[in-house]
């Protein structure tokens, strides 16, 4: 399997692993340095570093996201059940013929190694050395393989155009709805004390419109797209950051004003928005996946066609995506200046 689709595999899956553990913290009542690093972390990248390695709040929030990793990842293991089976028809396998319950208890270890970050990393630096197979430490160690098995029923294949798209949702929406859940029932935000909204006699609904629009593409472009330069780092900090703060404003219109304002004032517009956001995720992915292949060429020795035809590929999806990101956001922006009202 290529190694850019295994890494943005493991990417997806702490998009839902990191907000489900901190929805745990938050019933623990422990404090969450973790979400602090994602709020402040333009201002204070250090600082919010060192809270989370250096406090017994932050220690806490790295063992529970362990905990829920390894939970998720012996699960998967068990029953072939998880995003990376799902969607991308991932499958380790061993080169040699073991029995099944041997195989097993080397895949836990091997979930037990990837449920931390930082061993996974430095396991993964391996692959580097064993190039061929582009294997970590502890795959070739114990001669475990990552292939992509491809269903022949035309009708159930996916193609990457569609696993990166649900990669991109998985990763968007399920850190905005767990956000939005701790932020309304378990921890909830302080109400607003406006309506948060604001009627003007003298609206105009182009110029709202272009505000609306430039503020959305702005932050769909330099904040998600331009994120897959940083090998989506960037854009994995600020689905976070963003969604943090969409769902306080969110939560807090609810308990200032009940369930009818967020109903008129913002759901008409949400899915076409950020349905926006997730193309534009999706290009992100694309530019981080042309960056992976280009170091895969490198270490395996490659000839260029790879990074050439898979290029190719890429940025034929990338421009669907941008076209449909684009047209998304224009119908929110209508949708949203078409209710006559600024947002405060």
């Amino acid at each position: 399997m290529d190694l850019s689709e295994r890494y943005m595999i493991y990417i997806t899956e702490q998009a839902f692993l990191i907000p489900s553990s901190v929805t745990i913290d938050f019933l623990l009542k422990i404090k969450v340095p973790l979400l602090g690093f994602f709020i402040a972390y333009k201002l204070e990248f250090i600082k919010g570093l060192s809270n989370l390695f250096y406090t017994e709040d932050g220690l806490l929030n790295l063992l529970v996201l362990f905990i829920v990793s390894l939970i998720y990842y012996t699960i998967e293991s068990l029953t072939n059940v998880g995003i990376a089976e799902s969607i991308f028809k991932l499958k380790i396998i061993n080169k040699y013929d073991i029995p099944k319950n041997k195989l097993l208890k080397l895949l836990i270890i091997r979930d037990i190694i990837k449920a931390f970050f930082i061993t996974n990393i430095i396991n993964s630096i391996f692959i580097i050395k064993n190039k061929k197979l582009l294997q970590n430490l502890y795959d070739h160690k114990f001669n475990l393989i990552t292939i992509k098995f491809k269903n022949l029923a035309k009708k159930e294949r996916r193609s990457l155009f569609l696993q990166y798209f649900y990669s991109s949702m998985i990763m968007y929406y399920s850190t905005f709805f767990i956000l939005l859940v701790i932020y309304t029932f378990i921890n909830p935000v302080k109400a607003l004390t406006s309506s948060g909204t604001a009627t003007h006699s003298t609206f105009h609904f182009y110029k709202f419109f272009n505000y609306v629009l430039r503020n959305n593409i702005n932050l769909d472009v330099t904040k998600y797209i331009m994120g897959g330069f940083s090998a989506f780092i960037g854009t994995f900090i600020e689905i976070f950051s963003s969604n943090i703060y969409e769902t306080t404003i969110m939560s807090s219109l609810n308990l200032a004003h009940g369930f009818y304002s967020f109903v008129k004032y913002i759901l008409p517009q949400f899915f076409p928005e950020t349905l926006g956001y997730v193309f534009g995720i999706s290009i992100s992915i694309v530019i981080t996946d042309i960056i992976i292949s280009f170091i895969q060429s490198l270490i395996g020795n490659e000839k260029s066609d790879y990074l050439i035809n898979r290029s190719k590929l890429l940025l034929y999806n990338a421009g669907f995506y941008l076209l449909i990101s684009i047209l998304l956001l224009v119908t929110g922006a209508l949708i949203e200046s078409s209710l006559g009202i600024y947002h405060l």
